[in-house]
């Protein structure tokens, strides 16, 4: 069962938020998104053979150079009803002062044009920049990007843009989500009868308090409702490790779910979940995963065949590892929406500095339960573990109309029942 290196990458990857995946298209076949460690690119990893090796794809026309900061990653079918193929890039730039985007086909494993979405002021401090994608139900594209936190005294140094042809042509001025409030974000596909609608789960840096908000596109307005109040996270620590919260969108109901730790390095620090209902919305308290003064980061996976929830997190149950030096990566299965959590499990071999933990996706085509981990002991790198992983096998298809469906009878028998037809008696 060891632990696998999935790339180098720089050490400032938790404050660049600079790991997402794996995005599995099959149970062996999954890919992660970093930026390495010597050239500092922004490279797509895909693995093959169910974890055990990794290879980066496409490197020709990836996103080169050293002044690659904050990154966000949005796959297709994180988007109720699409099926594409696409997992979309966004990067803060410091050099060149702008967020660029491109698609990455899982297709054929190349990239597509390389995009300037927006220039803007931009620090060169990877703690100091910030940078949310998601593709909403009708297709379109949206980019929010943050250029610094602590210099933004104008309060003018971010935007959100969006498009409906992946910036070829159309880019469109939306209202910014970002204020003098330093705010964290991740976005995700509104319930609203307007598709282009969006939402995003944020850390709110002044007030330190999570947040739920929905973007009225229509309205060109954004509404708060918030999550959890009692947030003792700071906005220094938050900054300098984004991956205290993680939330996805659970396909069944549209629902998106939060784990997030309301506190750092103490006794009384909980790694809480919430359930948001969007339409209302409605913010339910959910089963608290974990207390311990030596474990933080969150990385959320849901299984979308049968919505089961596993969050891995960095420093066990017992408390007895050292946070920032010598914790494991272990992970929590929730069978019934986060009411209740089974037992803690060890994922992970080595006892290292992690400081980064995602837990990627898994929709029909099947995948893994293979949380990606950053250490940043050594030489920081990103891993897997090959062997104590899961695997979800992809979805039985569901049978064509007019074939018949072997279903159980009295006695052993077995009755051919053409779809959509129903038994008597």
């Amino acid at each position: 069962m060891p632990d696998v290196t999935v790339a180098a990458v720089t050490t400032a990857t938790d404050a660049r938020d600079a790991v997402w995946g794996p995005y599995w298209t099959s149970s062996s076949v999954g890919y992660v998104v970093t930026i390495t460690a010597v050239s500092q690119d922004v490279d797509v990893y895909k693995t093959t053979d169910s974890g055990a090796s990794w290879v980066a794809q496409d490197t020709l026309n990836n996103f080169p150079g050293a002044d690659n900061r904050s990154l966000a990653v949005w796959y297709d079918k994180e988007t109720p009803g699409n099926i594409g193929t696409l997992i979309h890039i966004a990067v803060v730039k410091s050099t060149a002062e702008a967020a660029h985007y491109a698609a990455f086909d899982t297709a054929d494993d190349t990239y597509g044009t390389i995009r300037t979405v927006d220039i803007i002021t931009m620090s060169s401090t990877s703690g100091d920049t910030d940078i949310g994608i998601t593709v909403a139900k009708s297709g379109r594209l949206y980019i929010c990007v943050r250029g610094d936190f602590e210099l933004d005294v104008e309060d003018t140094d971010h935007s959100m843009r969006s498009s409906s042809d992946l910036f070829a042509s159309d880019n469109q001025s939306e209202t910014s989500p970002y204020s003098s409030d330093e705010e964290q974000l991740r976005l995700y596909p509104g319930t609203d009868a307007d598709q282009d609608d969006i939402s995003a789960v944020v850390f709110d840096g002044v007030n330190t308090d999570l947040e739920f908000w929905k973007y009225d596109r229509s309205g060109t307005s954004w509404g708060v409702t918030t999550i959890d109040a009692s947030i003792l996270v700071t906005s220094a620590e938050a900054r300098d490790q984004k991956g205290f919260f993680d939330a996805k969108l659970r396909l069944s109901d549209e629902h998106i779910l939060v784990a997030y730790w309301n506190d750092r390095d103490t006794a009384t620090a909980d790694l809480r979940t919430v359930d948001i209902t969007q339409d209302t919305p409605t913010i339910t308290q959910e089963g608290d995963l974990h207390q311990s003064d030596d474990s933080f980061c969150a990385g959320m996976l849901i299984n979308q065949q049968n919505d089961d929830v596993y969050v891995g997190y960095g420093g066990s149950d017992a408390g007895d590892e050292t946070l920032d030096a010598t914790v494991v990566c272990y992970f929590k299965l929730s069978t019934n929406g986060m009411t209740d959590w089974g037992s803690e499990q060890t994922y992970g071999i080595e006892s290292v500095n992690i400081r980064k933990v995602s837990g990627g996706f898994v929709g029909d085509d099947g995948g893994r339960v293979m949380s990606v981990w950053y250490r940043e002991t050594s030489t920081t790198a990103i891993k897997v573990n090959d062997g104590n992983d899961i695997e979800i096998e992809a979805a039985a298809p569901a049978p064509a109309s007019g074939v018949p469906v072997e279903v159980p009878a009295a006695h052993g028998a077995v009755i051919l029942v053409a779809p959509g037809r129903m038994i008597a008696g």
